[in-house]
């Protein structure tokens, strides 16, 4: 079978020959579909034409379309990046997107996915520092994900890493499948081979199987090299006290551990979290006899401590390593460089990264991405730009080609700057990024688009930005036609977005759900709920279904064009599932808030205790503000305050759409006791609720001294808001919702 492969036949050069075969019986013996090598990854090439091409004129812009490949290569103007390339961001940032929302790890399938785009972009250190980040959320990769990083390596020339990950990761079914069919005994150091590839995939069960096997029917006695791979297997599986406990059970066989096993146990806790245990198992190292801590373990109890947020002592690690006489790695500063910039310490990681390059260090592109990532979460513009520069300075970093920068670094600081209101600095950062010979992608100019300026004039440059991208040969996806839907609903423009929903389809790109959601948004806010419904329509016969959140739009139309009733109408088809998903509290808050104040407080009520009692839908606070106004408007005070009471039980707390309505409604009743009361709380809570419709309400129903005598037993009388309140007369400054 290995010389009728056909991944055998088809071989580049010495190296991808001996990796392919092995390579695909592994993938067949896993039910994986074979895996084709993936070509090497071509740099961009420099563009001079390509940054006056964005703001060129309308007759420029007419002949840039015109223009043949030949006559574009002629002019200079530069491939653009792969698809690939670009998926692969689109599905980083999905990936990081998961992370800041749920504040939970994205799920296997997320992650491997991520890994096979970059792989198949030709991205091998992001593909690396993917798998490690899917470990360190103790998630599991699978076979065909080793393998996708493999088949990257030996394509980017670097078969060495490649046959290390093939040995260690992808060889453990072939290793076995070889076990089962040998004629001959196996040797212990088949066996071996086997366990040690499965410690590296974190297959702990697998490793005690074959140990097993080697045991009982080989009759070995299991080695070092057995044990290691039984200790690595529980530390990548995210079982470091099992990895930490076998290191004393091993002296049980008389075998000594070695430097091997206890870095694996470090490793180990490092990913999970646990700093001190790190530490402790390291301290048990140094006191064994006859072993010395090495570069790994230090980096290992490095990334521990900065993991774990405690860059002090990261920084401690890092620099007993150096104290020791060894070499940190670029993954050793990178872990207390990143630490620092999480922590808001940008001078720190900037002294990190120095360091790094005065002990002949060079950072590598995952190291700028990874602070370059992290600055632009916490939106310092300026830091990431210094960053950007810096890695400009450094050619990259070793990394890979295009000039100093990557798309990805560019891509990272264009949204920051743009998330900060910097729209100029932003574009010249495009400019520059043309200049240095950085291919821009979907997702740069999705940013662009995204993020225009001015709700009057977004949609025009919006479709500028789509009409730059055509120029450079990109191909606007469905997100970057999304960015254009989204300028054109925030400018109240539906009829616009609806012509560029026949755009995205003429230029042969399906709309999707949030394409038809957005075009919906748009009319909801227009109060044009026929012109919604004719979207629906046109979605459904496309084969979408809509989902929650489209119809809630499809219901706020209609209560915007002040039909309550059809809107309630909707909800009751929603509610027997003849439009698909069932309703959720947003849903009922929208058409209970509507009925309410159209004064149908009965129906609304009733529609209010669906919710709660027959489908069991916990209502939030923006329901129970809407039901409270509705009461409170039609003077029936004391069912608003059971509302109130309600609420508060639940763990709610009462914000100025509260507490307005009810001072409102007690001024109406004449019921100063009920609100004072209701002033003390809303005043003596913390934080106080301070809004000046409140303030004026609560003043017209006790009167400036009772307000002031409120606000001095509640300590907020020097507050502005307060002594707006009590300069103005009653009526004035006050605000409804």
């Amino acid at each position: 079978f290995f010389l009728a492969s056909p991944a055998c036949l088809q071989t580049d050069n010495m190296h991808t020959h001996v990796l392919r075969p092995a390579c695909a019986f592994a993938l067949l013996a896993a039910s994986v579909e074979p895996l084709q090598l993936l070509p090497p990854r071509q740099p961009p090439r420099t563009c001079r034409a390509a940054v006056s091409s964005v703001v060129c004129t309308a007759a420029e812009r007419s002949l840039a379309r015109d223009l043949s490949e030949e006559q574009r290569a002629a002019a200079g103007v530069p491939k653009v990046a792969p698809s690939a390339a670009e998926h692969a961001q689109v599905l980083l940032a999905d990936l990081i997107a998961v992370e800041e929302l749920s504040g939970a790890a994205p799920d296997t399938e997320l992650f491997e996915r991520a890994i096979r785009a970059h792989a198949e972009a030709g991205l091998v250190e992001e593909c690396l520092s993917l798998l490690r980040r899917m470990r360190r959320a103790r998630k599991t990769p699978s076979l065909e994900s080793y393998a996708l990083v493999v088949s990257a390596l030996s394509a980017a020339g670097r078969p060495r890493e490649a046959a290390r990950w093939l040995r260690r990761v992808v060889e453990p079914s072939v290793s076995q499948l070889l076990l089962r069919r040998s004629k001959a005994p196996p040797r212990r150091s088949e066996y071996n081979r086997a366990m040690a590839a499965y410690g590296a995939a974190g297959l702990p069960h697998e490793v005690m199987e074959t140990l097993r096997t080697m045991v009982g029917e080989g009759e070995h006695r299991p080695d070092l090299r057995s044990f290691n791979a039984l200790i690595a297997a529980h530390a990548n599986a995210g079982q470091p006290d099992r990895a930490a406990a076998w290191i004393h059970r091993m002296r049980g066989w008389g075998i000594e551990p070695d430097a091997c096993s206890y870095t694996s146990a470090i490793a180990g806790f490092a990913r999970a979290g646990e700093p001190e245990r790190a530490a402790a198992v390291m301290a048990e190292m140094r006191l064994a006899p006859n072993i010395t801590a090495d570069i790994r373990a230090h980096s290992a109890l490095v990334e521990a401590f900065a993991v774990a947020g405690r860059v002090a002592e990261a920084a401690g690690a890092l620099q007993a390593a150096r104290d020791a006489g060894l070499a940190p790695t670029v993954v050793t500063y990178a872990s207390v460089a990143k630490g620092h910039a999480m922590r808001g310490e940008y001078e720190a990681a900037s002294g990190v990264l120095d360091q790094m390059e005065a002990d002949g260090v060079a950072p590598n592109v995952p190291t700028f991405h990874a602070l370059l990532s992290v600055c632009a979460r916490a939106g310092e513009a300026d830091e990431a730009l210094a960053l950007l520069r810096r890695m400009e300075a450094a050619g990259g970093g070793g990394g890979g080609g295009g000039g100093g920068g990557s798309t990805l670094a560019y891509n990272l600081v264009i949204g920051c700057l743009l998330r900060r209101d910097r729209a100029a600095e932003a574009e010249a950062l495009l400019h520059s990024m043309h200049a240095a010979g950085v291919a821009p992608d979907t997702v740069t100019f999705s940013s662009m688009i995204s993020l225009s300026p001015g709700a009057s004039t977004a949609p025009a440059r919006a479709a500028e930005w789509l009409g730059a991208m055509k120029q450079l040969g990109l191909q606007p996806d469905a997100q970057c036609f999304n960015k254009v839907l989204a300028c054109c609903a925030r400018a109240r423009l539906p009829e616009l977005a609806d012509e560029w929903l026949d755009k995205m389809e003429a230029a042969g790109v399906p709309p999707n759900l949030v394409s038809y959601s957005t075009t919906i948004a748009a009319y909801a806010k227009t109060a044009q709920p026929d012109e919604a419904a004719a979207v629906l329509r046109r979605m459904t016969a496309r084969g979408i279904a809509p989902d929650t959140i489209l119809l809630n739009q499809l219901l706020e139309s209609l209560v915007r064009a002040s039909r309550p009733a059809q809107a309630a109408a909707l909800l009751s088809r929603f509610r027997r599932g003849e439009l698909g998903p069932p309703p959720d509290c947003c849903s009922y808050t929208i058409v209970l808030s509507a009925l309410a104040r159209e004064g149908d407080v009965a129906r609304a009520a009733s529609w209010f205790r669906t919710m709660t009692a027959e489908d069991g839908i916990a209502p939030d606070l923006m329901c129970y503000n809407g039901l409270i106004r509705g009461f409170a408007g039609q003077g029936e005070l004391d069912e608003a305050m059971r509302l109130y009471d309600r609420l508060r039980r639940e763990g709610l707390s009462p914000d100025e759409w509260t507490y307005g309505p009810l001072l409102d409604g007690a001024r109406a009743a004449r019921a100063s006791r009920l609100a004072r009361s209701l002033g003390a709380q809303m005043l003596g809570r913390s934080p106080p609720v301070l809004s000046s419709f409140c303030l004026v309400a609560l003043r017209r129903s006790i009167g400036a001294s009772g307000l002031r005598a409120v606000c001095r037993e509640c300590g907020v009388l020097d507050q502005p808001a307060v002594r707006q309140a009590l300069g103005k007369a009653p009526l004035q400054g006050a605000r409804r919702g």
